[in-house]
């Protein structure tokens, strides 16, 4: 079954998939280091680490909120260009920043790129893919390819010795220059594929509008969000905290967290998705929660030196995001009319507020606290997720076709 709707995928879609792959392994040789390489070369301190990775992801997503919505209106190319563009020039920017200054706004640019590219290559591939399965697939298949590449990237660094360098950020780049012009050349091959789709009739305040009334979608926002926040400790919390403990071979350990995730996620998301497929996506959810509590609680609990430990909390909190993160992505192709794909995957940037302020929360918890106060209060807020998932049922939606 499966490789008969991998058949069915067009070339774009293909160009999407391993371009995230290749972009998403370069990216995680280093970016997950960023709190190490800043507080190494600067002597910030955690909150101030956090601030800025915060600052950084909140500018990103108020603008990929509105870029999605743009996409519906100009086109999936056009956006696509911009964003790749803006990658080439603020990895490039990155992999030379020597002051505070530069790499605070070069991070931003990396971070503004991945929103406005990512709703555009969403609603892209649900434009390809008419058939909801396969549709539905893809989006799975895209997700299993950034955590592939999230896998080989860390690998690939460490045989290369290039990571948690900040010179790396130049493969980056080149990856996003070789992928905008794969995406370009795709599009070449087909005239006049960007104006086939139906465009979103709304003006940019009706749309604002629609989307503000969908009382299903923006508890599913609210809801999100805290997955991701409370997902987002592992990449920075977690290893400031981890860090700053006094965890001997930190490094180390971080990179076989980052392999852990990653290889969890291959091994398991197919055989999860063919477990769970006949439940549906609210049922599967409440499985991937209690997952994400039961890693949290994992993490609590963990003597600061038990190595393996460490690695078991990830290991089940993995297998958690192995459900959840892919079905956030079908949630939002479910609920957005096809008129309005660019907008509704614009909106679900969103989601990535968790994101951004997991650094900045979690340093501060960090500092006034420690560890398992993060990770105790994490536990609580998965249950504040399935009180909104429950809501989500009794929500009323707006009619799309007013004008």
């Amino acid at each position: 079954m499966f490789l008969t709707w991998l058949r069915q995928f067009p070339p774009l879609v293909w160009i999407l998939i391993i371009g995230v792959f290749f972009s998403r392994g370069t990216f995680f040789m280093v970016w997950p280091f960023m709190a190490i390489i800043l507080y190494q070369q600067f002597g910030l301190n955690e909150w101030q680490v956090g601030l800025i990775l915060t600052i950084a992801a909140t500018v990103a997503i108020f603008i990929g909120f509105y870029s999605g919505t743009l996409t519906d209106k100009f086109g999936r190319r056009n956006m696509l260009l911009a964003a790749g563009l803006l990658s080439i020039g603020g990895f490039s920017l990155l992999a030379e920043a020597e002051a505070l200054v530069l790499y605070a706004i070069s991070m931003i640019l990396c971070s503004v790129s991945k929103e406005i590219w990512d709703p555009a290559a969403k609603a892209l591939m649900s434009d390809l893919l008419p058939q909801m399965e396969v549709r539905e697939f893809a989006l799975q298949f895209r997700y299993f390819a950034i955590n592939v590449g999230a896998a080989v990237g860390p690998l690939a660094g460490v045989w290369l010795g290039i990571t948690a360098q900040q010179t790396t950020f130049y493969a980056t780049a080149l990856v996003f220059l070789i992928l905008t012009l794969a995406v370009l050349w795709g599009f070449h091959l087909k005239p006049g594929l960007d104006k086939q789709f139906t465009k979103n009739p709304f003006s940019l305040s009706k749309t604002m509008g629609l989307l503000a009334r969908d009382q299903t979608f923006l508890l599913l926002v609210l809801g999100n969000i805290l997955v991701l926040y409370i997902y987002a400790h592992m990449d920075t919390s977690l290893i400031q905290y981890l860090n700053h403990a006094g965890m001997p071979e930190v490094v180390e350990l971080i990179s076989a967290i980052i392999l852990t995730n990653a290889l969890t996620i291959i091994l398991f998301q197919f055989i999860l998705l063919k477990l769970l497929g006949k439940y549906s996506l609210n049922q599967r959810v409440c499985f991937g929660m209690l997952l994400l509590a039961l890693g949290q609680l994992m993490l609590a609990i963990n003597p600061i030196n038990l190595y393996w430990g460490w690695i078991a909390a990830i290991f089940v909190m993995s297998l958690g995001e192995a459900i959840l993160f892919p079905t956030m992505n079908i949630q939002v192709d479910r609920l957005a009319p096809s008129h309005m794909k660019g907008a509704y995957f614009g909106a679900a940037s969103l989601f990535s507020l968790g994101f951004a302020f997991a650094p900045y929360a979690g340093g501060l918890i960090l500092k006034q606290w420690d560890g398992p106060t993060l990770f105790y209060s994490n536990v609580l807020l998965c249950g504040v997720v399935l009180l909104l998932y429950y809501l989500g049922k009794f929500a009323r939606r707006p009619d799309f076709n007013q004008q």
